[in-house]
């Protein structure tokens, strides 16, 4: 309780110091801290990170299998057996044939396999190292693979397969020697595609350039002149 009677020396020694005593203004980080400290916490939207942790998940999802989706299939059947053709490429340059058979000691397993024999077969040479054979089954296709790489390391994939009555379009067919292939490409890869007899053959490689075309006629003319499957049964 305060006393009714203050001591009036008490007074006088308050006004004098009031009176005489220097005063400094407090600075303003000081009232901005002492606003900070007197409001309430806030609190995190309890929603918030399970949101952003989900929205996370579906787009790494997304990017995952994106690539996996199936492409429309295009109506055009040269165009249809060349993708299938540059899938198996593709997955044989990313994970390897799945046998490592060497010829000619598998061509009688590959024509079992495949109802494809042959007469003769490329098995390399200074330029192309042969890698493996193996059977395939693409677009509802039984047919085999024969697998290079040239001296830069890139993947040289040749593929033979059952299509009797097969054309191949005018306008994309180039003259390379004594043959008139078909230059096709799909989806960063080149591909040259023929027929012998009953069965349409090709040659497919990332060499897709102006410049690494010559090459690529090159690696053709080396596999075509050495190669002769037949549709075995």
């Amino acid at each position: 309780m305060s006393d009714p009677f203050p001591d009036p020396s008490d007074e006088a020694l308050g006004r004098r110091l009031a009176d005489e005593l220097p005063r400094y203004a407090a600075p303003a980080r000081l009232r901005v801290a002492i606003l900070e400290a007197a409001a309430p916490p806030r609190r995190p939207r309890p929603w918030f990170a399970p949101a952003l942790a989900a929205a996370a998940t579906a787009l790494a999802l997304a990017l995952f299998f994106l690539p996996l989706l199936p492409r429309i299939t295009p109506a055009d059947p040269v165009q249809r057996l060349v993708r299938a053709v540059v899938a198996e490429h593709t997955r044989a340059l990313m994970w390897g044939a799945r046998r490592g058979d060497i010829v000619p000691t598998a061509l009688g397993w590959l024509t079992q396999e495949s109802g494809i024999g042959w007469n003769r077969v490329f098995g390399g040479d200074d330029q192309l190292t042969f890698v493996a054979a193996e059977p395939v089954y693409l677009d509802l296709r039984r047919g085999v693979a024969l697998h290079y790489r040239d001296g830069e390391g890139h993947l040289v994939t040749y593929v033979a397969l059952p299509a009797p009555g097969f054309k191949l379009p005018a306008r994309d067919r180039l003259q390379v020697d004594r043959f008139r292939p078909a230059l096709a490409r799909d989806n960063g890869f080149a591909s040259w595609v023929w027929t012998q007899g009953d069965l349409t053959c090709f040659l497919v490689s990332d060499r897709v350039s102006a410049e690494e075309l010559p090459r690529f006629k090159d690696y053709f003319l080396r596999v075509r002149a050495a190669t002769e499957p037949y549709l075995a049964y």
